[in-house]
């Protein structure tokens, strides 16, 4: 069938475009790539190979660097050479020529005077605090009296406190029986 037939064509000529278009980004990214690390380790694993000292998992990892290293070079020279914007991240073992020609002491240096740093210290110190009244903390033994009756009003259920009301004649009049009676309870 002629439609089906290019519709197969259209969809082999997009996964080759795709194809490409992926082999070029990873090539761009390889290209990108700093090879100063993988080399270090290249050279160090070739060390290890010529003292006879590399043992398998070693012989792998130096295979795929080599590869790595292959592929990053071949990346690189099929991509146009670009100017640099940036030097990337410097490592401790690097320096400028002209910072290496500073001489340098191999003694550690004289001290301070301590008149200097004390100059330095308090030209930029805030005035100082006005010293206000010293707190004095006292400590006393004496024995918390405490009103236990009054305190103990609080906790007097709410018939209790009605008739103690009436008792004292705030409410209406108790019999001479009632009060006895309430006497007998405590109350």
């Amino acid at each position: 069938h002629p439609a089906a037939a290019q519709r197969k064509a259209e969809k082999r000529r997009e996964i080759g475009k795709s194809k490409r278009q992926h082999q070029t980004q990873r090539d761009e990214k390889l290209a990108r790539k700093n090879t100063d690390r993988l080399e270090q380790q290249v050279s160090k694993l070739q060390g290890l190979k010529e003292r006879g000292d590399l043992r398998p998992v070693d012989r792998e990892r130096l295979t795929r660097l080599e590869k790595e290293l292959r592929a990053i070079n071949r990346a690189k020279g099929d991509a146009e050479p670009q100017v640099k914007q940036n030097l990337g991240k410097r490592r401790r073992d690097e320096e400028d020529e002209d910072v290496l020609a500073i001489p340098m002491p191999r003694d550690t240096p004289p001290p301070f005077p301590d008149h200097a740093l004390d100059e330095a210290r308090t030209s930029h110190d805030l005035p100082p605090k006005p010293e206000g009244p010293v707190a004095k903390t006292v400590y006393s033994a004496a024995p918390q009296l405490r009103d236990l009756q009054r305190e103990a009003v609080q906790f007097v259920p709410g018939v209790v406190a009605r008739q103690r009301k009436r008792i004292k004649g705030e409410g209406r009049l108790l019999e001479p029986e009632e009060l006895d009676e309430l006497e007998q309870k405590g109350y």
